[in-house]
């Protein structure tokens, strides 16, 4: 479907969400720059040794270590029209890359986008609700040159794995050993023969024990949840719960007991940042709760920007995919968006359903329990576009039962679709 008039979609980043909605947008006949700041697709996905800065002195964006594999099925990856073909139901970091890569090949869009270009700034202009257009500040990493560009439509996907998020804790500062974050963890061999002390119970965090479990002299996980994951039969580890003060050789916790330790590996998660966004743009971001969004997704002040990837606990390429399709309905005119007053209701409701389950600020955005397939269900049927296959709930919802009884080999399992359903 080709829109009358060829309009110009501005996308920041070529990660799985950037991706999608490139293919998606020009499908539409529409005109589009995909701004990467990378020199390559797949974002989170690409792995590299650099930590810290990169050779333009901007943050090394990928969080990625070695011989990571999903922590989701395969058949829970891909996008809705586009299968994630592996031998194993748990692909690994290369295979997932490699599918990335494939998809942009077949949908040719290397063509539409700018690589080692770093968004600076984005500002509305004229217009009014889904006509605003914007202008858009890049500089080309390579020439160190600016450029002004003006768009009709945003799609912001530039990721959540990057600002890495570290808690203020009493004496931090006097620590003599390591301290890092799993943003600048790439594998476990520096940490041989050391007393290692990790923080946080989740996706990286396991990863990081098993490996780290294997060639450390000592591991302790902390965590709020000490019984949160069943690490199995690690016998060089412990849990402990809440940190409550580090020493310069060690941590205090809360229930009064103490270790000693030469590494401190904080797995404790990511801020959501835009830093390009004007604060014209109406967005404010408050302990990783983005406001405000309709349907976590389109930018309610201004509706021709969306902010791709914002929910969490998902499968996140079907959902950007899924969020992708949603937005383009809306920004060719194929759906009308609500009024103002009703966005803000719909939104509204979701906060207070939350809030009624006891969620904290933080997890405004979190896709717990049965809200995950509730709200792509509600994208799909809001929009009038393909759902996910009941499959991928089923094959979620399975995972994450087996990962919780064991995870250090719940990846070893193997899932077969046999029916539509």
């Amino acid at each position: 479907m080709a829109q009358s008039t060829t309009k110009r979609y501005c996308i920041v980043g070529a990660g799985a969400g950037g991706l999608s909605c490139a293919r998606h947008a020009a499908d539409t006949g529409a005109h589009v720059t995909v701004f990467e700041q990378t020199a390559s697709v797949g974002g989170t996905w690409v792995y590299t040794d650099e930590t810290g800065h990169d050779r333009y002195g901007l943050p090394v964006h990928s969080s990625m270590y070695r011989n990571l594999r999903t922590n989701i099925p395969k058949q829970t990856m891909g996008y809705w029209d586009s299968e994630l073909v592996s031998d194993r139901t748990y692909p690994g970091q290369e295979e997932v890359l490699s599918w990335l890569e494939g998809y942009a090949e077949q949908h040719r869009l290397s063509r539409w986008i700018k690589f080692e270009h770093q968004v600076i700034r984005i500002v509305p202009l004229f217009g009014e609700g889904a006509s605003r257009r914007w202008e858009v500040i890049v500089r080309d990493l390579r020439e160190n040159r600016c450029e002004t560009l003006q768009f009709d439509f945003v799609m912001v996907c530039n990721g959540h794995y990057s600002c890495p998020k570290v808690p203020e804790y009493p004496g931090r500062d006097a620590f003599v050993g390591i301290q890092i974050h799993s943003h600048d963890y790439r594998c476990a061999d520096r940490f041989e023969d050391q007393d290692v002390l990790l923080v946080g119970a989740g996706y990286s965090a396991s990863d990081i024990a098993i490996a780290t479990a294997k060639v450390a002299r000592s591991l302790t996980v902390s965590h709020h949840d000490p019984n949160k994951v069943n690490f199995g039969n690690l016998p060089t580890l412990v849990t402990k719960p809440t940190i409550s003060k580090i020493t310069p050789t060690g941590v205090e916790f809360v229930d009064g007991t103490a270790i000693t330790c030469s590494v401190i590996i904080y797995c404790t998660g990511y801020r959501f940042t835009y830093p390009f966004l004007s604060v014209d743009c109406g967005i404010t971001v408050e302990d990783n709760h983005v406001t405000p969004l309709y349907k976590h997704v389109i930018n309610i002040n201004h509706p021709s920007m969306a902010l791709i990837g914002v929910p969490f606990y998902c499968c996140p390429t079907q959902m950007m995919d899924l969020q992708a399709r949603f937005c383009i309905q809306y920004f060719t005119g194929s759906r009308l968006l609500p009024s103002r007053s009703d966005m803000l209701a719909d939104t509204e409701a979701d906060l207070e359903e939350r809030k009624r389950r006891g969620l904290p600020k933080k997890w405004m955005h979190k896709l717990v329990d049965d809200m995950q397939f509730k709200y792509y269900e509600d994208l799909a049927r809001t929009a009038g576009i393909v759902p996910l296959a009941p499959t991928v709930e089923k094959m979620f919802t399975e995972c994450m039962r087996r990962r919780m009884l064991d995870v250090q080999n719940y990846r070893d399992d193997e899932f077969e679709v046999v029916g539509e359903n």
